[in-house]
């Protein structure tokens, strides 16, 4: 088991806005997540990076910032980690060396007109 997104893509309307996107963790691992984006001067992200103990669900936070429209993508990079690993700064320590973390991308559209009713 891993952790699991509400989502595959974010869709805005207009040129800037507010997404949520739901990250939880039905296992009994703690998970380090870190947030990357293609395009870091229009989107931010609360947290950019955090952990997610068992039974514990995340809201990310994505905000876009006006400008032009195109297709992003964000990604997120997760791994299991030590129930007592911490943050220094940008690094987390617990992490096993030379093991990659689980990337899961999701696309990031801004659109002139909005989807229809039911659309992801």
């Amino acid at each position: 088991m891993s952790l699991t997104f509400n989502t595959t893509s974010l869709r805005w309307v207009a040129p800037e806005g507010q997404a949520i996107v739901k990250i939880s963790n039905a296992t009994q691992q703690r998970f380090a997540i870190k947030i990357k984006t293609t395009n870091v001067d229009v989107y931010k992200t609360t947290p950019n990076t955090d952990f997610i103990n068992p039974g514990f669900t995340l809201n990310l936070v994505v905000c876009r910032g006006k400008a032009p429209m195109k297709e992003d993508k964000l990604a997120i990079n997760y791994i299991e980690v030590s129930g007592n690993a911490q943050r220094h700064g940008k690094r987390v320590n617990g992490l096993q060396p030379g093991v990659k973390p689980n990337v899961y991308m999701i696309t990031m559209k801004c659109e002139e007109t909005p989807p229809a009713p039911g659309a992801p």
